[in-house]
């Protein structure tokens, strides 16, 4: 799990996907893409806390340098994807009540 490809790699692919649905839902009048984004944000933000946490695991049971060499980062930067995906997450409950608190003073 803390293989560099899969600790980085699987959140920027999530993060790609994130963008082109966002740019989809721009150019579109689907009403359920709001939702799919929401969707992606929170496995980005399950995804980068599991990872976390599994580093965490392994520096108790071998050390932190040895972590650090395995992912080939400091640990620190596992908290990147994590941040971003909790922004978004928000970011899409914000759009969600503004969006029902629209339709029901209509």
């Amino acid at each position: 799990m803390l293989n560099p490809y899969f600790a980085y790699g699987v959140p920027v692919a999530l993060l790609i996907l994130y963008a082109g649905f966002a740019i989809f839902r721009k150019r579109s009048e689907v009403s359920y893409i709001g939702f799919v984004l929401f969707i992606i944000a929170g496995f980005l933000s399950a995804f980068c806390f599991q990872v976390i946490q599994y580093a965490f695991h392994e520096a108790a049971v071998k050390d932190w340098t040895a972590v650090t060499h395995a992912l080939g980062a400091p640990v620190w930067t596992l908290y990147i994807g994590l941040v971003i995906g909790i922004i978004l997450v928000a970011l899409n409950l914000i759009r969600a009540w503004r969006r029902i608190y629209k339709i029901r003073h209509q």
